[in-house]
Protein backbone atom coordinates (compact mmCIF):
# COMPACT_ATOMS: atom_id res chain seq x y z
CA UNK A 1 0.00 0.00 0.00
CA UNK A 2 1.44 3.11 -1.00
CA UNK A 3 1.84 6.35 0.93
CA UNK A 4 -1.15 7.89 -1.08
CA UNK A 5 -3.59 5.31 -0.37
CA UNK A 6 -2.36 5.11 3.46
CA UNK A 7 -3.10 8.76 3.54
CA UNK A 8 -6.74 8.68 2.00
CA UNK A 9 -7.41 5.94 4.54
CA UNK A 10 -6.55 8.39 7.26
CA UNK A 11 -8.40 11.10 6.42
CA UNK A 12 -11.69 9.41 5.89
CA UNK A 13 -10.84 7.40 9.04
CA UNK A 14 -10.73 11.00 10.59
CA UNK A 15 -13.83 11.97 8.92
CA UNK A 16 -15.64 9.40 10.00
CA UNK A 17 -14.96 9.80 13.43
CA UNK A 18 -15.27 13.34 13.48
CA UNK A 19 -18.95 12.85 12.17
CA UNK A 20 -19.67 10.59 14.33
CA UNK A 21 -18.41 12.76 17.00
CA UNK A 22 -20.06 15.72 15.96
CA UNK A 23 -23.42 13.18 15.45
CA UNK A 24 -23.10 12.45 19.07
CA UNK A 25 -25.39 14.11 22.06
CA UNK A 26 -25.91 14.15 25.45
CA UNK A 27 -28.31 12.53 27.33
CA UNK A 28 -28.70 11.29 30.82
CA UNK A 29 -29.53 7.94 32.93
CA UNK A 30 -33.30 7.71 33.93
CA UNK A 31 -34.08 7.04 37.05
CA UNK A 32 -33.03 3.73 38.13
CA UNK A 33 -31.01 2.15 40.94
CA UNK A 34 -27.85 1.12 38.80
CA UNK A 35 -27.87 0.60 34.93
CA UNK A 36 -24.74 -1.69 33.37
CA UNK A 37 -23.57 -0.75 30.33
CA UNK A 38 -22.08 -3.98 28.22
CA UNK A 39 -19.92 -4.61 25.60
CA UNK A 40 -22.79 -5.66 23.12
CA UNK A 41 -26.40 -5.70 22.83
CA UNK A 42 -27.67 -8.04 24.81
CA UNK A 43 -27.94 -8.79 28.75
CA UNK A 44 -25.67 -11.81 28.47
CA UNK A 45 -22.22 -9.68 27.13
CA UNK A 46 -19.98 -8.35 29.39
CA UNK A 47 -20.51 -5.65 31.93
CA UNK A 48 -17.74 -2.43 31.37
CA UNK A 49 -19.64 0.07 33.84
CA UNK A 50 -22.37 0.53 35.53
CA UNK A 51 -24.33 4.09 35.42
CA UNK A 52 -26.01 5.73 38.73
CA UNK A 53 -28.86 7.69 38.11
CA UNK A 54 -28.33 11.14 36.34
CA UNK A 55 -25.01 9.83 35.05
CA UNK A 56 -24.46 12.01 32.09
CA UNK A 57 -23.25 10.46 28.81
CA UNK A 58 -22.51 10.72 25.02
CA UNK A 59 -25.42 8.67 22.25
CA UNK A 60 -22.68 7.42 19.46
CA UNK A 61 -24.99 5.28 17.61
CA UNK A 62 -28.53 3.93 18.05
CA UNK A 63 -29.52 0.03 17.10
CA UNK A 64 -32.89 -0.84 18.06
CA UNK A 65 -33.61 -0.94 21.76
CA UNK A 66 -29.99 -0.38 22.53
CA UNK A 67 -27.72 2.85 22.43
CA UNK A 68 -23.72 2.97 22.11
CA UNK A 69 -22.97 5.23 24.82
CA UNK A 70 -19.76 7.17 25.75
CA UNK A 71 -19.33 7.99 29.57
CA UNK A 72 -17.21 11.19 31.11
CA UNK A 73 -14.31 8.99 31.60
CA UNK A 74 -14.33 7.90 28.04
CA UNK A 75 -16.05 4.08 28.68
CA UNK A 76 -17.57 3.28 25.92
CA UNK A 77 -20.49 0.20 25.78
CA UNK A 78 -24.03 -0.77 25.40
CA UNK A 79 -27.21 0.01 26.99
CA UNK A 80 -31.00 -0.34 26.66
CA UNK A 81 -32.27 3.05 25.73
CA UNK A 82 -35.57 2.98 27.80
CA UNK A 83 -33.08 4.01 30.72
CA UNK A 84 -31.91 7.32 28.78
CA UNK A 85 -33.11 10.89 28.79
CA UNK A 86 -32.94 13.80 27.73
CA UNK A 87 -34.06 15.54 30.42
CA UNK A 88 -31.87 16.32 33.17
CA UNK A 89 -32.73 14.46 36.34
CA UNK A 90 -33.95 16.60 39.54
CA UNK A 91 -30.46 16.16 41.16
CA UNK A 92 -28.67 18.11 38.13
CA UNK A 93 -31.14 20.36 37.58
CA UNK A 94 -31.24 21.46 41.20
CA UNK A 95 -27.29 21.80 40.56
CA UNK A 96 -27.87 23.61 37.64
CA UNK A 97 -30.63 26.38 39.24
CA UNK A 98 -28.11 26.56 42.57
CA UNK A 99 -25.00 27.54 40.03
CA UNK A 100 -27.72 29.77 37.76
CA UNK A 101 -28.65 31.18 41.22
CA UNK A 102 -25.33 32.06 42.65
CA UNK A 103 -24.55 33.66 38.91
CA UNK A 104 -27.03 35.93 39.24
CA UNK A 105 -26.56 36.63 42.50
CA UNK A 106 -22.99 37.79 41.82
CA UNK A 107 -24.33 39.76 39.01
CA UNK A 108 -26.85 41.25 41.21
CA UNK A 109 -24.34 42.25 43.85
CA UNK A 110 -22.08 43.54 40.48
CA UNK A 111 -24.86 45.45 39.91
CA UNK A 112 -25.45 47.43 43.13
CA UNK A 113 -21.72 48.24 42.86
CA UNK A 114 -22.38 49.56 39.75
CA UNK A 115 -25.44 51.48 40.50
CA UNK A 116 -23.67 52.44 43.92
CA UNK A 117 -20.97 54.16 41.72
CA UNK A 118 -23.69 55.35 38.84
CA UNK A 119 -25.24 57.23 41.71
CA UNK A 120 -22.26 58.93 43.10
CA UNK A 121 -21.37 59.48 39.43
CA UNK A 122 -24.96 61.10 39.01
CA UNK A 123 -24.67 63.18 41.80
CA UNK A 124 -21.54 64.61 41.03
CA UNK A 125 -22.86 64.86 37.63
CA UNK A 126 -25.70 67.09 39.05
CA UNK A 127 -23.22 68.99 41.03
CA UNK A 128 -21.13 69.58 38.04
CA UNK A 129 -24.26 70.65 35.97
CA UNK A 130 -25.55 72.85 39.00
CA UNK A 131 -22.00 74.54 38.74
CA UNK A 132 -22.54 74.82 34.73
CA UNK A 133 -25.62 76.05 34.62
CA UNK A 134 -24.62 78.78 37.45
CA UNK A 135 -21.26 79.66 35.32
CA UNK A 136 -23.56 80.04 32.50
CA UNK A 137 -26.17 82.21 33.86
CA UNK A 138 -22.96 84.51 35.52
CA UNK A 139 -22.00 84.50 31.87
CA UNK A 140 -24.92 85.83 30.21
CA UNK A 141 -25.41 88.30 32.95
CA UNK A 142 -21.61 89.49 32.11
CA UNK A 143 -22.08 89.63 28.41
CA UNK A 144 -25.22 91.49 28.68
CA UNK A 145 -23.33 94.04 31.32
CA UNK A 146 -20.66 94.15 29.12
CA UNK A 147 -23.45 94.51 26.31
CA UNK A 148 -24.76 97.17 28.44
CA UNK A 149 -21.59 98.80 28.77
CA UNK A 150 -20.45 98.63 25.36
CA UNK A 151 -23.75 100.78 23.90
CA UNK A 152 -22.83 103.31 26.77
CA UNK A 153 -19.57 103.48 25.56
CA UNK A 154 -20.50 103.97 22.13
CA UNK A 155 -22.78 106.67 23.20
CA UNK A 156 -20.70 107.91 24.87
CA UNK A 157 -18.04 108.22 21.93
CA UNK A 158 -20.57 109.51 19.45
CA UNK A 159 -21.55 112.24 22.41
CA UNK A 160 -18.09 112.84 22.20
CA UNK A 161 -17.57 113.47 18.81
CA UNK A 162 -20.43 115.80 19.14
CA UNK A 163 -18.92 117.90 21.50
CA UNK A 164 -15.65 117.69 19.97
CA UNK A 165 -17.74 119.04 16.36
CA UNK A 166 -18.95 121.73 18.73
CA UNK A 167 -16.30 122.73 20.19
CA UNK A 168 -14.41 123.14 17.07
CA UNK A 169 -17.03 125.39 15.60
CA UNK A 170 -16.84 127.50 18.67
CA UNK A 171 -12.96 127.95 18.24
CA UNK A 172 -13.48 128.83 15.12
CA UNK A 173 -16.65 131.19 16.17
CA UNK A 174 -14.46 132.53 19.26
CA UNK A 175 -11.30 133.57 16.83
CA UNK A 176 -13.81 135.18 14.07
CA UNK A 177 -15.47 137.02 17.65
CA UNK A 178 -11.71 138.00 18.62
CA UNK A 179 -11.06 139.38 15.03
CA UNK A 180 -14.04 140.99 15.01
CA UNK A 181 -13.46 142.39 18.61
CA UNK A 182 -9.72 143.35 17.45
CA UNK A 183 -10.98 145.29 14.10
CA UNK A 184 -13.61 147.61 16.89
CA UNK A 185 -10.74 148.10 18.96
CA UNK A 186 -8.99 149.47 16.48
CA UNK A 187 -11.25 151.30 14.51
CA UNK A 188 -12.54 152.82 18.04
CA UNK A 189 -8.67 153.72 18.75
CA UNK A 190 -8.56 155.53 15.78
CA UNK A 191 -11.63 157.36 15.89
CA UNK A 192 -10.88 158.41 19.31
CA UNK A 193 -7.96 159.68 18.23
CA UNK A 194 -8.95 161.72 15.17
CA UNK A 195 -11.40 162.59 17.53
CA UNK A 196 -8.58 163.87 20.23
CA UNK A 197 -6.48 165.29 17.31
CA UNK A 198 -9.66 167.13 16.05
CA UNK A 199 -9.98 168.87 19.26
CA UNK A 200 -7.01 169.96 19.62
CA UNK A 201 -6.29 171.01 15.98
CA UNK A 202 -9.57 172.99 16.56
CA UNK A 203 -8.33 174.55 19.50
CA UNK A 204 -5.43 175.80 18.08
CA UNK A 205 -6.99 177.38 15.43
CA UNK A 206 -8.99 179.13 17.94
CA UNK A 207 -6.04 180.28 19.71
CA UNK A 208 -4.32 181.69 16.95
CA UNK A 209 -7.52 183.35 15.60
CA UNK A 210 -8.61 184.72 18.86
CA UNK A 211 -4.98 185.80 19.79
CA UNK A 212 -4.49 187.61 16.17
CA UNK A 213 -7.34 189.83 16.84
CA UNK A 214 -6.01 190.67 20.62
CA UNK A 215 -2.72 191.50 19.17
CA UNK A 216 -4.49 194.14 16.06
CA UNK A 217 -6.41 195.96 17.87
CA UNK A 218 -3.32 197.80 20.24
CA UNK A 219 -2.34 199.01 16.78
CA UNK A 220 -5.02 200.88 15.72
CA UNK A 221 -4.96 203.26 18.60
Amino acid sequence: MTLHYKMIIFIACFLITATAQALAYTVYVSPSTEVPVRVGRSNSHKIVAVLKDGTEVKVLKNRGTWALVKTSDGKKGWMPKRFLTSTPPPRIQLEKLEKEYQELRTKKQELEKELKQITVSGSDLRKQLSKCITERDAARASYARLREEAANVIQTKKMLEETQKKLASASSQIIVLKEKVNSLETSSNVRWFLAGAGVLITGWLIGLLYGGKRRRKPSLL
